[in-house]
């Protein structure tokens, strides 16, 4: 079977000849014909490892198959199989492809020689999205001189599993285990290094960025022995912090790997690692139910990939010695609201005390997401601060705050949630849903919060708070994507932000604690939300066991 897949996905039909009109590219496993899109050269659906099916379910990434011909890359490749939810998936086609390991070039229609590449690596918990998401074309990064790469990684239990039999299997064939997803990342920059010269980019300038669980993921690929030398400047946004499994043994409290993924086995009422292989892909993708009963275990310490979490190991100057920024959204903390305990329940969770609490938090003015906002302080805001911080020695370090949303409906949101930077970074604000013609009220948020807390928990719709709102028409809107565009691509460029005709952004430290605040006024703040955010931070340093340097305040 496996030699009928490779003999069929190598005589695929791509021979027929080039048009001279669209772009053309060779990389190591065959010829490719893009498209020309939003005056961007696009190159689509381009294969950088073999379909991780069959045997090679739940094994690191393969090469790729060479193909004869030319290979139409003039559209996307699937996404990667992952549950319906609804407004969120609308354009993926899901449930998605085992055959998803393909990644997307977009580079200036004007051919360029060395130019920097961005490689961006998509969120959605590691279980859910793709790179097929209209918010991740990126019309203005381009525009601004660089080349970025797309891609489509393995989610959910294909992506991130280890059950006792397959940590052996692993073993005696000499290779790593379990973070199947960031194994395919790290191939995809590889890929990038053998290939970007290709399209005019320079494999020696490389940044990574990402955001949520793709900035989740830059932070650990920054601590990954296995990804050294691979990217030379990294970007983390809406990294929130939570820490990492362990593969054999229980860790700060949650369950190890191994027994998540054996429950998760148990419910498929399958014995051994063969049966699993020969299950369909539909009875592999986890449901919002598998989710919240906390059957996806997601990344975990496997020794090899990845070794820890990044705030320690930042701390103990074990990240890559490469430019990083990483910042926060004034509302990161929306994406924790259908999930957050009670303040008592935080308390004893993360053994704080109830009256600081209180104190810090009780005048918080949308109570519904007074909790939630307490872990943004520690997992976000708090984090984003520790890790730019421990920089300091290693290479420059910056920090963003983003507080911007489009005018008519700033009144509605207690803060600019997760996700909503992407677009403006991207520009691709105009292919967003678009803000209503009016101002929408500021009454009633919270009634609004819990009605959609119950539609994702009941009905699974995805809260409208959490996916990006702009108006295209809004010169604030369109401006604040050039200032930020202008921004990540001085960074990718240069390793420094600092756009001239901007406020100056200062590399960060915690003693002085200024950070560059993207919104109306576009200028810094210092001292964010301090007196909480710095006993959350005293919090996170006791969880992870990291010590506090004598100089920070």
């Amino acid at each position: 079977m496996k030699k009928i897949l490779i003999l069929l996905l190598s005589t695929i039909a791509f021979n027929s000849a080039a048009n001279p009109e669209r772009p053309s590219a060779n990389v190591d496993s065959g010829s490719l014909q893009g498209a020309i899109e939003y005056n961007m050269h696009v190159f689509k659906g381009i294969p950088y490892a073999a379909p991780p099916v069959g045997d090679l379910r739940w094994r690191p990434p393969q090469p790729a198959v060479p193909w004869n011909g030319v290979r139409d890359a003039s559209q996307f490749g699937d996404s990667c199989p992952q549950p319906y939810v609804k407004t969120l998936s609308s354009g993926l086609d899901l449930p998605g492809n085992e055959d998803c390991l393909k990644l997307n070039v977009f580079a200036p229609s004007k051919p360029g020689k060395n130019l920097p590449v961005m490689v961006w690596i998509h969120g959605g918990g590691l279980l859910v999205d793709g790179a097929k998401d209209a918010q991740f074309t990126p019309i203005s990064l381009v525009k601004n001189g660089v080349i970025v790469v797309t891609f489509d990684y393995r989610l959910g239990a294909l992506g991130f599993f280890a059950t006792n039999e397959l940590i052996e299997e692993a073993k005696a064939k000499g290779e790593p285990v379990g973070n199947y997803g960031t194994m395919d990342q790290i191939a995809v920059l590889k890929w990038v290094k053998r290939n970007i010269a290709a399209f005019g980019g320079n494999p020696d300038n490389v940044t990574i960025f990402g955001e949520s669980a793709g900035g989740r993921s830059v932070t650990w690929l920054m601590v990954s022995d296995a990804a050294r030398g691979l990217f030379h400047k990294a970007i983390a946004q809406s990294a929130q912090q939570s820490p990492l499994r362990g593969m054999t043994e229980m860790r700060l409290g949650m369950a190890a790997e191994t027994e998540v993924s054996e429950k998760f086995m148990n419910g498929l009422e399958v014995k051994s690692l063969k049966e699993l292989r020969s299950l369909p892909t539909k009875k592999l993708i986890l449901t919002a139910a598998n989710f919240e009963d906390g059957e996806f275990g997601g990344p975990f310490i496997d020794g090899q990939i990845l070794k820890g979490d990044p705030v320690p190991l930042f701390a103990a100057g074990q990240q890559a010695k490469v430019p990083f920024m990483i910042g926060t959204n004034s509302w990161d903390s929306s994406f924790l609201v259908p999930s957050q305990p009670s303040m008592a329940g935080l308390a004893k969770t993360f053994r704080e005390d109830p009256a600081i609490l209180d104190r810090l938090y009780g005048n918080v003015e949308d109570k519904c997401i007074a909790s939630s906002d307490a872990l943004g302080d520690m997992l976000y805001r708090g984090s984003t601060k520790l890790l730019a911080d421990s920089m300091n020695g290693i290479a420059p370090g910056y920090a963003y705050y983003f507080d911007y949303l489009t005018k008519n409906i700033r009144p509605a949101y207690p803060g600019v949630p997760h996700t909503f930077e992407i677009n403006y970074v991207f520009g691709s604000y105009a292919l967003m849903p678009q803000a209503p013609k009016t101002i929408e009220s500021g009454a009633n948020r919270c009634a609004r919060i819990e009605k959609s807390k119950e539609d994702i928990k009941k009905r699974g719709i995805w809260p409208k708070y959490w996916y990006p709102i702009t108006d295209k028409n809004n010169p604030q809107d369109i401006a604040m994507s050039e200032i930020m565009s202008a921004s990540w691509v001085a960074f990718a460029k240069t390793g420094n932000p600092n756009v001239e005709g901007q406020a100056h952004w200062p590399i960060y430290n915690l003693k002085d604690d200024v950070m560059r605040k993207f919104s109306d006024d576009n200028q810094t703040i210092t001292n964010l939300l301090k007196e909480r955010v710095d006993y959350q931070i005293l919090r996170l340093r006791e969880m992870y066991g990291v010590k506090l340097p004598k100089n920070t305040h």
